[in-house]
């Protein structure tokens, strides 16, 4: 941790680092009521000097504005397409207040440095009095605030916080990302993936490396590797979200132009890589009450808007009634140490360590957060103390929760950390605030109680889960005949006879199964359990024979209370037994592309028994596209699927579907038909129906040629010649005006193979030369 000054100590011919005493920087002037503007920054400018100043600006208008964006229901994607709107529309309208009051004061000694994009506020350099006069007279301008810097600030820590139990249960904060504002990270080392760039390779666990701060060309700082450290702190916590390392030092601060740079880069990006938390090991300042008028208020808000958690550290000078800055603004989850071991603490200040002590140097308030472990902490290489330590095990911890939670607000998160942390009284002050737990804060799974049990499918399937949290319930039986105490529940209920098969093979623990019928929990009659069925690593498997519409409920405790990710495999082969048949037609039996083919589909039960959950499926042919189907059937994807339900014994049941064929050859379209009763004969399950579909094709053929006329093939036919055509309707004056004989043969199928039918003229056949024999053809 480095919220200061740092020495090195010699432990074992090594030199390891250890805080010491912090130089606090200057704190923050508070201003004068009413006025916009702190009085050392006008008293500066007076003087005739320049100043770098933060300039909030008042984004009332701006918010009521966005109230109005909202979604259009409550599904995920209008979700992210409603915040994506509303945050478009801020950076906008952000922008065009920035560049009203650019231009309007243009010709003022005012530069600005940096506008961020997404936020209320814009870096500027005033060089006069007048300037910051017209400045802080625009009534957009809400309040302006000094450039100031901020200074910084695993073994024993994660089973005290009970990470370990978290993770062998897959809590492990997948799909997030942490955003760490410090001196960088120095992703080469193993803990990290020991990556070649951010990203790279593919495990790499670092992946955005950028400054904010005047770029330093070096991965982190290396007199202290403060990023490094606090960056494996959080995936220490979290070993399966990722790191965004925003160097936002310049040597030994943290100017707040550049942590608000950094900011405003997480909010803009944060849908990018699912940002849900900003770690900050970093503060400067001493507040004893909540700090509600600084430069970070507004930022603190539009953080939290975006759905973005702050942390930050309490600060290390050892206060019992104040914390620093940022940690002391509301909306910032602010974070004090605790030992994580017994030793003796010789940093700032010299203190016996003992587990969930408060720490020495660990500033306190009343109005503090949380604790976490701070002391001492290996990670990356690095072993550290401070509070700096301890923020980034909360960070992970809330990418563990919003990986586990992605529905729940910010202060849904927060709670599950405030009232589930062990109370830790500081003896220094007597305030009492919670120490992290990262189980605890997941909560008990949802079908924890007998009560809650969720259902399975009858079918044959495989069901996740954990047992987390979960308890054993006044009157619950021991499991197999064996002591448990973190049960879960579920119900099968079959709608025929037959076989079960149940198994956790694949479950990360030992686990003890049983199947009870009864309706409560004190009330159970056993069906079958299994302690140890041989499988890897403790797991269970049985099988019991079921009755139809009987509800059994089925029990995956921990042998002993251990706890993991549950894996229920289960199978059943239903005893009563209905041979189902399936049988398709299509017509026409001929097509070409384009045409609709509508098949007839018939499922029948011969018995003996009913069959249940029939359904029949047409995966769509390659070569021809969906154009309908009967009430009951539905497309989904690529398929057809009708689904039937129970067909009684001699009972059938038809369904159309209708085909377009895209492509000229043999059209092959298969159906099958399936239920969840067991079926004798399999081999009638299944129909094919195979229509040739030729190319569009004209109605008239000479010679190999189609034409859409016959008078065409009156012009075209040469002596002893022959015209085709098909079993059409052609409404034409024919002419034979040259001297030559031919046949014309009507009748035929839309591919010129066979003459069955007739060739229908409306209209009339004049011969003024030549000869014609017609064959299949009525005149009208």
């Amino acid at each position: 941790m480095k919220h200061g000054v740092w020495e090195r100590v010699s432990v074992m011919c090594r030199f390891l680092p250890v805080l010491l005493a912090m130089a606090t920087a200057p704190a923050w002037a508070a201003p004068a009521a009413g006025s916009k503007v702190p009085a050392e920054v006008g008293a500066a400018l007076a003087r005739g000097e320049s100043r770098e100043l933060i300039v909030l600006l008042d984004d009332g208008p701006v918010e009521a504005e966005l109230a109005g964006i909202r979604a259009q229901s409550a599904s995920p994607a209008d979700e992210r397409e409603a915040a994506r709107r509303r945050l478009a529309l801020k950076s906008a309208r952000y922008g065009e207040m920035k560049g009203r009051l650019a231009a309007d004061l243009a010709e003022e000694r005012m530069e600005v440095v940096r506008e961020y994009s997404h936020l209320p506020l814009f870096f500027a350099r005033v060089g006069s009095a007048r300037a910051l006069e017209r400045l802080a007279g625009r009534a957009e301008v809400k309040r302006v605030f000094p450039n100031e810097a901020r200074k910084l600030q695993l073994t024993e820590s994660l089973p005290l916080i009970e990470q370990p139990r978290a993770a062998a249960a897959g809590f492990t904060g997948a799909d997030t990302s942490v955003a760490v504002f410090d001196t960088g990270v120095d992703y080469t080392r193993p803990a990290f993936g020991s990556c070649t760039a951010p990203g790279t390779p593919a495990g790499c666990k670092v992946i955005v490396s950028i400054d904010t701060a005047s770029p330093d060309f070096q991965l982190d700082d290396p007199d202290s590797y403060h990023g490094t450290g606090v960056s494996a702190i959080v995936l220490g916590v979290a070993p399966d979200t990722r790191i965004i390392a925003i160097d936002v030092f310049d040597g030994e601060y943290a100017y707040d132009a550049d942590i608000i740079e950094a900011a405003n880069w997480a909010i803009a990006n944060r849908a990018t890589y699912n940002i849900v938390a900003i770690n900050m090991s970093l503060g400067a300042g001493s507040f004893t009450s909540p700090c509600t008028d600084t430069t970070y208020n507004t930022l603190v808000s539009q953080v939290r808007a975006a759905g973005i958690m702050p942390v930050a550290a309490s600060g290390n000078e050892g206060l019992t009634n104040a914390l620093i800055a940022p940690a002391c603004i509301p909306g910032v989850i602010s974070v004090g140490a605790v030992y994580d071991d017994y030793s003796y603490f010789h940093g700032t200040c010299l203190d016996p360590m003992v587990p969930d002590k408060v720490a020495c140097f660990s500033n306190s308030a009343s109005f503090l957060t949380l604790l976490a472990p701070g002391a001492y902490i290996t990670a990356a290489g690095e072993l550290t103390a401070g509070t700096s330590e301890a923020t980034p095990h909360v960070s992970g911890a809330v990418a563990v929760l919003r990986s586990a939670f992605p529905a729940e607000s910010l202060d849904a998160i927060q709670a599950r950390l405030t009232s589930t942390g062990k109370p830790v009284t500081d003896s220094r002050n007597g305030v009492t605030k919670p120490r992290i737990n990262v189980a605890a804060a997941i909560g008990p799974p949802a079908n924890d109680l007998f009560s809650a049990a969720q259902a399975l499918p009858a079918t044959a399937g495989q069901t996740t889960g954990v047992n987390l949290n979960a308890t054993r319930e006044t009157g619950e039986p021991d499991h197999a005949g064996v002591a448990g105490g973190a049960s879960v529940w579920w119900t099968w209920q079959g709608q025929t006879s037959g076989i079960v098969s149940l198994d956790t093979h694949g479950s990360s623990f030992d686990t003890l199964l049983a199947v009870y019928t009864g309706t409560s929990v004190g009330n159970l009659t056993p069906a079958a359990a299994n302690d140890n069925d041989g499988g890897v690593g403790g797991t269970s498997g049985l099988t019991f024979t079921a009755l139809a519409g009987e509800v059994y409920r089925i029990a995956v405790d921990g042998r002993n209370g251990v706890t993991g990710r549950i894996t229920l495999n289960r199978n059943f082969t239903p005893s009563a037994t209905a041979d189902i048949a399936v049988a398709a037609s299509g017509a026409p039996s001929t097509s070409f592309v384009g045409e609709l083919v509508t098949y007839t589909v018939s499922v029948i039960n011969y018995g003996p028994e009913t069959a249940t959950e029939v359904t029949v499926t047409d995966p769509i042919p390659a070569g021809a596209t969906f154009v309908s189907a009967s009430p009951g059937c539905a497309l989904s994807g690529s398929t057809v699927t009708c689904n039937i339900g129970t067909l009684a014994v001699g009972g059938s049941v038809s369904y159309t579907i209708v085909l377009s064929p895209t492509l000229a050859g043999t059209l092959s379209n298969t159906f099958q038909a399936a239920g969840f009763t067991n079926d004798p004969a399999p081999g009638n399950n299944a129909s094919a129906v195979y229509t040739p579909v030729a190319a569009f094709v004209y109605p008239v053929l000479v010679d190999n040629v189609q034409y859409p006329m016959l008078q065409n093939g009156f012009d075209i036919v040469q002596e002893g010649g022959v015209v085709m055509a098909t079993a059409s309707l052609f409404t034409e004056q024919l002419l034979l005006s040259r001297a030559v004989r031919f046949t014309l043969q009507g009748g035929y199928d839309a591919f010129f193979t066979s003459a069955t039918g007739y060739t229908t003229l409306q209209g009339s056949l004049t011969l003024a030369r030549g000869a014609v024999t017609v064959d299949r053809l009525i005149v009208r």
